[in-house]
């Protein structure tokens, strides 16, 4: 019995989730240094949306209380949390991609910092 299920465990050898079992094209490799070069620059403008929100919010709040100042900072928290959202995002499918990347290509940590 034990025979059996080693030679059942061979013939239904697949590979782990989210690895492909063929290594990647030239075509695919530049398609997915494309995505992460976009996520990078996603994150860069992302992080200057949350400083710009939060640096209005400091000046709005310091020079008036008033019921337009509240609705604006209202709105610029709003945007600050949806960047971070977004960011997180972006972040979760670079390192992905940087993974599949690294992993198929055999790209060494400090290239992909690039």
């Amino acid at each position: 019995m034990k025979q059996r299920r080693h030679e059942k465990d061979r013939g239904s050898h697949r590979p782990a989730p989210g690895r492909s079992p063929e290594p990647m094209s030239a075509e695919e490799v530049q398609r997915s240094q494309a995505r992460i070069d976009l996520c990078q620059r996603s994150l860069r403008s992302l992080s200057g949306v949350m400083i710009g929100a939060f640096v209005l919010i400091i000046l709005l709040t310091t020079i008036s209380h008033g019921d337009f100042v509240q609705v604006a900072a209202r709105s610029l928290y709003f945007l600050i949390l949806a960047s971070v959202l977004t960011s997180l995002g972006a972040w979760i499918i670079r390192v992905l991609l940087e993974k599949k990347v690294g992993k198929e290509v055999k790209v060494s940590a400090e290239v992909l910092k690039k």
